[in-house]
């Protein structure tokens, strides 16, 4: 199984780096959010994905999941 990249982007106005930090941390963390862009990083490029609520996407994922930072 091939091992991903994933990043997620938000440009947030706060007064300080930790505090930027934290907002996207609410953010990510807050259940009624759909934040749902992601950059997956591949062998052949860079794939934009949204998992907007409202498209139609594959069937729900199960684990194990594996979590490397």
């Amino acid at each position: 199984m091939p091992e991903y990249s994933i990043s997620w982007n938000v440009e947030i106005d706060a007064d300080t780096p930790v505090h930027a930090a934290f907002a996207a941390l609410a953010l990510q963390r807050d259940p009624t959010s759909w934040a749902t862009v992601f950059t997956v990083h591949t062998d052949d490029g860079d794939v934009v994905v949204d998992l907007n609520p409202h498209q139609p996407g594959p069937p729900r994922l199960s684990g194990p999941w594996t979590l490397t930072a």
